[in-house]
């Protein structure tokens, strides 16, 4: 979870094994976060609305039921509002331990992430 204004890291979930998003949302965030808040989430997070009403998620196009021009200046303004979270994304996982699969003992993985985390949101204050 990402502080949008700030561009500060709020909090850090872990999953064991392959976990979708949604899912590790859904278990560990859904219950915790105001319903009245705003967040900026991406197509993965279809259905979302039931926990959080005023995500905004990027509409998706079908075969059938091609995109309007409104659709799609609404997408193009969500993905420009979302490239700071990506950028983020992308400074965390310069670590090495952030991009691929931890092989150590238990809990310490999170620990380590969430130590890079606390790292990134002081090289933002300093």
């Amino acid at each position: 979870m990402i502080d949008f204004d700030q561009k500060e890291i709020l909090d850090v979930c872990q999953a064991a094994g392959t976990v979708h998003d949604y899912r590790i949302f859904k278990e560990s965030l859904a219950d915790i976060l105001p319903k009245h808040i705003i967040a900026l989430m991406d197509s993965a997070y279809q259905g979302v609305h039931d926990y959080l009403p005023f995500a905004l998620i990027p509409f998706k196009s079908s075969k059938n039921n091609p995109l309007t021009d409104d659709k799609k200046a609404f997408n193009t303004a969500l993905a420009k509002g979302r490239i700071a979270i990506e950028h983020v994304n992308r400074e965390i996982k310069i670590f090495k331990i952030c991009k691929e699969t931890y092989r150590g003992k238990g809990e310490r993985g999170l620990k380590r992430v969430k130590l890079i985390a606390s790292l990134y949101n002081h090289r933002l204050v300093s």
